[in-house]
């Protein structure tokens, strides 16, 4: 089997046993990997209403098979759970080197079920697997935990990933956290791991994975970087990584102010690209094999001290703490990330449930009593708080933990309103008013509101982007018509499949280099496979309507999904002035979509569908 180990490791935590479990080929075929697995095994282990935190739930890490190779994020992992968060299918893809050291130990994923009796750790090495005694790193946050495993000589050169406190407290956003820079973030697949009193996983093994053609292997990836670093597409990402995107969507109108009342920041220039580059900018990190670097490091003592020690704050973070808050200081929105990685939360998940608090407490819905203090938009001070008071599940931080959609169910009073989720997941930093397409994959993500599955429509405003996939037409980002072909596609062969095989989609996003053409053929050297691109578009396919199937079962039907309805108000200013996402364009866009699916009017994958699949 190139391209894979052949063998899964499979741990039981209650009953404190560990084994080994070949990997069925078919099924590789079938699934490839990644999130592919993830969904299938969850699938089958999984009854309808089954607690995403109890013993029997399993927390899956899959790799790809181009994890084999250093291949512009390639060595990182999937992450697969129900999600305690919206109580579906949930997913985190995690960039670093988790996937290739897991391979590494001879194993192309990692099962874990059960629940241990007191805090423990797993070392997984080559061929072998210890569950380690951990009460001593329960209740440190995510550098403590690593300095401290790292500090046994035993695992001083090994890989850590662990959960912070927020884990531990079963946040329903925790994440898990690798290397200090990488994270499992959304969907709190770090609140699985803490249900299972595990706080690390170490990992450390040099096996090598059969390839099928090195040699072509090498030619294909020389000539895609090459291409990253010559033809300009990258340019501007390896200049400022992700800040390159904030002045363009303040331009454009989509970029989340204040709970999404607006899409315009009136201190842009302080947090835009060249701004963030003038102030907390550091240097650069960057994923095994990737010629872009696209992560940032940043550093500073006043007016807050800045560790490098953690990833910078990415555009959405920059969002998230900055504009959807109204806070317009770099330095307290760089702080407010690495409080966030320390406590392991997601940021984007916990930036909708400040602005949710905040629009609360501006309306009088929650008091300064029910509070413990005053929580003001672009209050630095009250941002930390809220992040410490919902890590630590202190006063109202312990409903806060639960998301915005329990969250305002709670509180209630109208609050439903502002609260910015689909289906429980915290809405992005992209205003859909201002990208239709985004719009629709928000609402039919099997996730909630994901802005990984689907590329953006500001891609395809030009003609011949994708012609491999039938995509040719250019469209305009505030345009409803042609959507829900392109947004079915992209979910399939972008959405799906980087996490499948799995890469990071920074490089797969038009005019960058890597096109459909060269990822399959690049999968085929390393497997030794002879997929076409409808073969592993199909297979994306497969995996979505699986997952939807999944989701199906636990209840979700049609009215689930829906936007928030703050966004049929029409935007008053910016780039997208004039513009709303109405019910009644949602509702086209879903026959139009379920349609193009083979799904019943209610959104249910019909028999033939599933056949074609070879789902049945």
């Amino acid at each position: 089997m190139n391209g894979y180990q052949g063998k899964i490791l499979k741990v039981d935590l209650s009953a404190r046993t560990t084994r080994e479990e070949p990997l069925d080929e078919a099924v590789a075929r079938k699934y490839v990997g990644g999130v592919g697995f993830g969904v299938r095994w969850l699938y089958d282990a999984l009854q309808p209403g089954d607690d995403p935190l109890s013993p029997k739930a399993p927390l899956i890490f899959a790799t790809g098979p181009l994890a084999s190779i250093n291949f512009l994020g390639s060595t990182g992992i999937s992450v697969t759970a129900k999600s305690p968060l919206l109580g579906l299918i949930g997913d985190s893809d995690m960039r670093g080197r988790m996937g290739s050291s897991l391979k590494g130990c001879g194993y192309d994923a990692l099962v874990i079920v059960g629940k241990a009796e007191s805090p423990v750790y797993l070392r997984i090495t080559e061929g072998s697997c210890q569950i380690l005694e951990g009460s001593h790193l329960w209740g440190k946050d995510i550098r403590e935990t690593q300095e401290l495993i790292q500090a046994d000589p035993e695992n001083k050169t090994l890989l850590v990933a662990s959960i912070g406190v927020a884990g531990e407290r079963l946040v329903k956003y925790a994440t898990i956290c690798c290397e200090l820079q990488f994270f499992a973030g959304r969907t709190g697949t770090g609140a699985v791991m803490g249900s299972k009193n595990l706080k690390a996983i170490v990992l450390g093994g040099k096996l090598e994975t059969p390839v099928s053609n090195p040699g072509k292997v090498n030619e294909l990836t020389r000539a895609i970087t090459s291409q990253i670093q010559t033809d300009g597409t990258c340019d501007t990402l390896s200049k400022y990584g992700t800040w390159n995107t904030t002045g363009p969507a303040n331009l454009n109108g989509i970029l989340p102010t204040k709970n999404f009342q607006a899409t315009a920041f009136s201190e842009i220039d302080k947090i835009n690209g060249d701004a963030m580059l003038g102030t907390i900018y550091a240097k650069k990190r960057t994923c095994p094999g990737c010629a872009i670097g696209s992560r940032r490091v940043v550093a500073g003592e006043s007016p807050y001290s800045l560790s490098p020690d953690f990833a910078g704050p990415q555009y959405e973070t920059v969002a998230a703490m900055g504009s959807l808050l109204l806070n317009g200081n770099p330095y307290a929105i760089a702080k407010a990330n690495e409080l966030c990685n320390l406590y392991g939360i997601d940021t984007i998940s916990a930036g909708v449930t400040i602005a949710f608090a905040m629009e609360c407490f501006e309306r009088g819905v929650l008091t300064e009593q029910e509070l413990g203090f005053k929580l003001s938009w672009g209050d630095p001070a009250g941002i930390f708080r809220m992040i410490e008071m919902i890590s630590l599940r202190e006063g109202l931080g312990d409903l806060l933990a639960e998301g915005v959609k329990k969250a305002s169910a709670k509180i209630g009073k109208g609050s439903e309103q502002w609260a910015m989720h689909v289906k429980g997941m915290e809405v992005p930093m992209h205003d859909p008013r201002g990208k239709k397409g985004m719009g629709l994959a928000y609402a039919t993500s099997f996730k909630g509101a994901d802005h990984e599955s689907s590329i953006h429509d500001e891609a395809f405003q030009r003609e011949n982007v994708f012609p491999e996939l039938g995509l040719t037409a250019a469209m305009g980002r505030k345009q409803f018509e042609g959507k829900a072909a392109l947004v079915k596609t992209l979910q399939e062969y972008w959405g799906v499949m980087a996490d499948v095989v799995t890469i990071c989609k920074f490089p797969m996003c038009p005019p960058r280099p890597l096109k459909p053409g060269p990822l399959v053929e690049l999968l085929n050297a390393v497997t030794g496979w002879e997929f076409t691109v409808q073969d592993f578009v199909t297979t994306g396919e497969r995996i979505f309507n699986l997952a939807r199937m999944f989701n199906l079962r636990e209840g979700m039907a049609r009215k689930d999904d829906l936007l928030p309805s703050r966004f049929e108000e029409v935007l008053k200013e910016g780039g997208s002035a004039g513009e709303s996402y109405p019910g009644r364009e949602l509702a086209k866009l879903l026959d139009e979509y379920y349609g193009l699916r083979g799904w019943s009017p209610e959104g249910i994958p019909t028999q033939e569908t599933l056949r074609r699949l070879g789902l049945s």
